[in-house]
């Protein structure tokens, strides 16, 4: 008998009714992978000591641990947050920690001051309808700049906090999305972001007494371009930036922070065809980390300044590479690959013109007590398949050891988030959880996917938005083209936009794909615009187009296409989500149910956009693995 759409709701809004027995087949469960434990977000302070955020208890809280404590000490606990800590940001002198915790999912951090002299927490910036971010700490320590969006829903402005007084300052305000990237040593100066979408946005430095604005902002040839400020150089007369202007691949580069008029000075001139990932600088500003994107791996260089000369380092493993800080002379960097859950490392690093080479050492260990060989963890191969119009597609293939080519097996299509995203070869609990079992996986790029130039990024904005869809479809087919899997027993299965694709392929792909499952998905466009939260309309409506323009948007929704979807379908959404609102998930369920489907349902009543606590993580993934095991599993014979 079919559910109504009350009966489901009521049930997914009891966790504890859900519970799942132990997987029967033997071996870890997916409960066990999700417990893997590596404390994330890891600085380090002036003292030396050591923070991070890390789920003991299945909530994130802020966590700081002795420098000579081991690698393998949890620290004290400094929060308790009841929906966890969002983010964190320490003082340059080490006196203070600002915090951001936001309720229920929904976003809106708001800001707490901690003080290390006796780890006392005081609200700071609060207002439950505003979301705040602190940008950057002044470098007196006596307060910070931050973004806020309580004036307008849909701006956000720039203001300073004083720690002395508690008193909040206006910067900049105007309408758009403002945030701040470093401010000079005396705090006249600031360099300013302004962004409107991954291929537009622009700079500035900023008098920080007056407001008025030196526009620094590069222009590819057809008139907008990515500027990503960094930070101003040694002598605080230029700045590091990067922009993908000249060649539509972000590069790093300095430019006069006075005169606009004098033309932008690449800095590593050799790597014009990689996407410059991020790059990080100490405050006395001596040293420059930067890392690059290449093929989805991280290249890490350091660089002295202000010559500038290379560093010479023991470089990490292959893998994703992060900055995560460099404290005075120490450069704090995260490796995540298969076998690698985000192993933090701290590099030494030798004065300029010394040639000794110095080693990593890791400042974090897995916490976990879980009988997992991560070791046994398989590695991803780089493929490229052909698309419907000819275009390569990038994708990570991730095989069961003993799969063989020309010997169908299971298999998940999953796509990712954004569309401004880039499945990369990191650490991936629910993949290799997968892969034990007998799951093939295939992690395609699509044409909108980051990482492989503008071009590539833009090749889905708008009326281009469905040719994505038939990269994802054309994905699964590749794969029963070359013998890996066969049609029927394909699941799509993708979260935010990658939920969109989802959905999208089973109509696309219907020939191929046997199940989805779609996570805080979009799947009505033009609703979703109309309900997202204010700030993120503007930057939507440049990705998928304009609410001008409705009936574009609905005809490229899978919700107008819906009764053309076959297949079993698990949706899954948390009540609070603040990007992609639960109505999405509600109309897609009631459309399906009024044309004979019984869509399993999930939804929880205390997560926004994805699921944060570790109970909802794995009542969700016991769910869908179920879910895979009934319609395309290992044991389900072809039809």
């Amino acid at each position: 008998m079919r559910r109504t759409i009350l009966a489901a709701v009521l049930f997914a809004f009891t966790p504890v009714a859900l519970a799942l027995a132990d997987d029967d087949a033997g071996g870890p469960t997916i409960a066990q992978f999700l417990k893997i434990r590596v404390p994330g977000q890891v600085r380090m302070a002036p003292d030396s000591s050591i923070y991070s955020r890390d789920f003991p208890d299945g909530i994130y809280q802020l966590y700081r641990r002795n420098p000579t404590d081991p690698i393998t000490s949890q620290g004290k606990r400094l929060t308790d947050f009841p929906d966890g800590l969002a983010t964190y940001s320490v003082s340059p002198d080490g006196k203070w920690v600002t915090l951001e915790a936001a309720a229920g999912g929904n976003e809106n951090n708001q800001v707490y001051l901690l003080d290390t002299s006796n780890d006392s927490i005081k609200p700071l910036l609060q207002n439950p309808k505003v979301q705040y971010s602190v940008d950057v700490w002044l470098r007196d320590s006596g307060g910070f700049v931050y973004t806020a969006n309580d004036a307008s829903p849909r701006d956000f402005y720039v203001y300073q906090y004083d720690i002395k007084s508690g008193k909040s300052t206006p910067l900049l305000s105007r309408t758009g999305s403002w945030s701040c990237a470093d401010v000079t040593a005396d705090g006249s100066r600031m360099l300013i972001a302004e962004y409107r979408s991954i291929s537009d946005s622009s700079m500035y430095v900023m008098d920080a007494a007056t407001g008025n604005l030196i526009d620094l902002t590069t222009k590819s040839a057809e008139g907008t371009a990515s500027n990503r400020p960094i930070a101003f150089t040694t002598d605080e007369q230029g700045i590091f930036f990067g922009s993908d202007f000249e060649n539509g691949f972000v590069q790093l580069y300095t430019r006069d922070a006075r005169d606009p008029s004098k033309a932008p000075v690449p800095f590593l001139p050799n790597l014009k065809a990689r996407d410059l990932d991020g790059a990080d600088i100490n405050f006395s500003r001596t040293l420059l980390a930067t890392v690059h994107n290449e093929d989805g791996y991280g290249k890490l260089r350091l660089f002295y300044l202000p010559e500038p000369s290379p560093v010479p380092f023991a470089h990490p493993p292959q893998g994703v590479v992060s900055v995560n800080n460099i404290e005075g002379d120490t450069v704090l960097y995260t490796v995540t690959n298969s076998t690698t859950p985000g192993i933090t490392y701290a590099l030494p690093v030798s004065p300029p013109k010394e040639t000794m080479m110095r080693n990593a050492e890791p400042v974090n260990a897995r916490l976990d007590n879980e009988p997992i060989d991560l070791s046994a963890f398989r590695l991803p191969e780089l493929i490229k398949y052909k698309s419907f119009d000819g275009r390569e597609i990038p994708a990570f293939l991730y095989l069961p050891a003993s799969a063989k080519k020309g010997t169908p097996i299971p298999f998940v299509v999953n796509f990712h988030g954004g569309p401004e995203g880039q499945f990369r070869p990191g650490f991936d609990r629910t993949t290799q959880f997968l892969v034990s079992k007998g799951y093939g996986v295939l992690q395609p790029n699509v044409r909108g996917s980051t990482g492989y130039g503008r071009e590539f990024h833009m090749a889905d904005n708008y009326k281009l938005r469905w040719d994505s869809v038939k990269d994802g479809a054309e994905a699964a087919r590749w794969l029963v083209k070359e013998g890996y899997a066969e049609n029927g027993r394909i699941a799509a299965y993708g979260g935010s936009y990658g939920g969109f694709m989802s959905v999208g392929t089973t109509i696309e792909g219907a020939d191929v794909f046997g199940s989805c499952i779609n996570v805080v998905g979009v799947v009505n466009l033009k609703t979703f615009l109309e309900q997202t939260s204010g700030y993120r309309q503007k930057l939507r409506e440049v990705e998928y187009g304009p609410l001008t323009d409705p009936e574009f948007l609905t005809k490229v929704s899978p919700m107008t296409r819906v009764n053309e979807i076959k297949v079993p379908m698990l949706i899954a959404h948390g009540a609070n989500d603040p990007r992609v609102p639960l109505n999405e998930a509600i109309q897609l369920a009631v459309a399906l149910q009024k044309q004979g489907e019984d869509p399993e349902l999930l939804f929880f009543p205390d997560e926004g956009h994805g699921f944060q606590k570790l109970e909802n993580r794995i009542l969700f993934s016991e769910r869908m693995v179920k879910f895979l095991d009934k319609h395309i599993g290992p044991g389900r014979m072809k039809p």
